[in-house]
């Protein structure tokens, strides 16, 4: 079981995608760890390991280009679950591979014209247009998408979130650094790869409408997050009677606030329309990766945020806030059964939801028994100076989001080692 092979390498990484939803997350990351360690015995990052005779047989290339999609999901897969403390396998120093072919070329065994690159990688530092090419295939768009999310992620991750910058508003700041990388990548997509309803039409009649709809959406949470990061200095600002004084030296203008929270809800807003579209196609018994979940979940808890504050952006009305909250729960009710571990997403978007003090919604105050629920305190989740409190909506998102990025584990290399200097004397 444990001998290095593609197909114990591709077992463990589907034992530990399954494992991952169902909710078991240690063994999932052992397991995934295991996968990992056989695709760098194997060598499956670096490009040489496919280079095959310009006469092999159509089967040969299948195998390899199959050998090659796997070790991309793995790193792909890693991405998506990256965090503060669960960095990405691989450096981007160390893969030299090339991004998989288009279905086509997989399907018959053909050896492609070109290939992508991933960006970062030696082969897109030696030649920028391999990253960046019109021509390039859905599969590798989706593994650049989830690189670009596995950035944000281990930036969103860490302690202290906003704090590290401290100036998100100063050019060549790591903030602005990140969202001009993802306008740059987005910009440069192939037009068909772009969001559309028409696109995911297009896509879902070739049955590859649910990869699309993870670059899409994955690329919308990358922008959502980013800037979800300083939703408590948006909430200060935008929520201060004093909002037209001057700032103090070295703060950022009013103006910048407002235009990061038009931003991220205008994000919000996309994303929703996104999911939308896709239960508008989407069959009863059809299957859905893991991140539309969660993309579902961060969608409904911004929209809460919104429906409370609509000064936050005061071009999104109350109600259509109200209607992408309450949407986003209906989505997560009927997901959430196929993917266990998000059930707490569904519970924790349940309290998000809820309306402002002393009020009862027949939707958001609905436990999955069908019992309203009066909510007779205040859960907007800001104090009277207008900072998030522990117990709000911020702290159940941080937490919620923490836990998807670090795998929510909480081990303790110290733990039984006692506390006596002499010890290991």
């Amino acid at each position: 079981m444990y001998r290095p092979s593609l197909d114990n390498t591709q077992a463990f990484f589907l034992l530990a995608i399954a494992e991952w939803g169902n909710g078991d997350r240690d063994r999932s990351s052992m397991d995934m760890g295991v996968a990992v360690r056989m695709a760098t015995l194997l060598k499956l990052h670096r490009e040489e390991t496919y280079a095959l005779l310009p006469d092999t047989e159509a089967e040969q290339l299948v195998r390899a280009e199959s050998a090659r999609r796997t070790f991309w999901m793995i790193q792909s897969q890693e991405n998506l679950h990256s965090g503060y403390s669960t960095p990405a396998p691989f450096s981007l120093d160390d893969i030299t591979a090339y991004l998989p072919c288009d279905e086509s070329d997989f399907a018959f065994g053909v050896v492609p014209a070109t290939r992508s690159a991933l960006p970062g990688t030696p082969p897109a530092l030696a030649n920028p247009s391999l990253a960046t090419g019109p021509g390039r295939c859905l599969f590798a768009t989706l593994i650049q998408a989830h690189n670009l999310w596995g950035q944000v992620a281990r930036r969103a991750g860490r302690p202290g979130l906003g704090s590290d910058d401290g100036a998100p508003w100063m050019a060549g700041g790591n903030h602005s650094r990140m969202i001009a990388s993802l306008r740059r990548w987005e910009e440069e997509m192939p037009p068909r790869h772009k969001w559309s309803v028409w696109n995911l039409r297009g896509w879902k009649a070739e049955s590859l409408h649910l990869a699309y709809l993870s670059v899409v959406m994955v690329l919308r949470l990358s922008n959502i997050v980013i800037r979800r990061i300083y939703i408590d200095q948006i909430i200060r600002t935008l929520s201060s009677t004093t909002e037209d004084a001057l700032p103090q030296e070295g703060q950022a203008t009013n103006e910048f606030w407002r235009g990061m929270s038009h931003d991220l809800f205008a994000n919000v807003v996309e994303l929703h329309e996104q999911v939308e579209a896709y239960f508008s196609v989407r069959s009863r018994d059809e299957g859905f990766p893991a991140i539309l979940v969660f993309c579902v979940y961060i969608c409904g808890s911004l929209a809460s945020y919104l429906w409370r504050h609509p000064q936050l952006c005061p071009h999104i009305a109350p109600s259509e806030a109200e209607g992408m909250a309450m949407g986003s729960l209906r989505v997560l009710s009927e997901l959430h059964e196929a993917w266990p571990t998000s059930a707490r997403w569904q519970r924790g978007l349940q309290q998000i939801a809820s309306p402002l003090s002393n009020t009862t919604s027949p939707v958001a105050g609905k436990h999955p028994g069908g019992a309203a629920v009066s909510i007779e305190q205040d859960s907007s989740g800001l104090d009277a100076a207008g900072n998030t409190t522990a117990d709000g909506p911020d702290d159940q998102f941080e937490a919620e989001l923490a836990a998807f990025l670090n795998g929510d584990l909480h081990y303790d290399v110290l733990e039984g080692l006692g506390t006596s200097a002499g010890q290991f004397d």
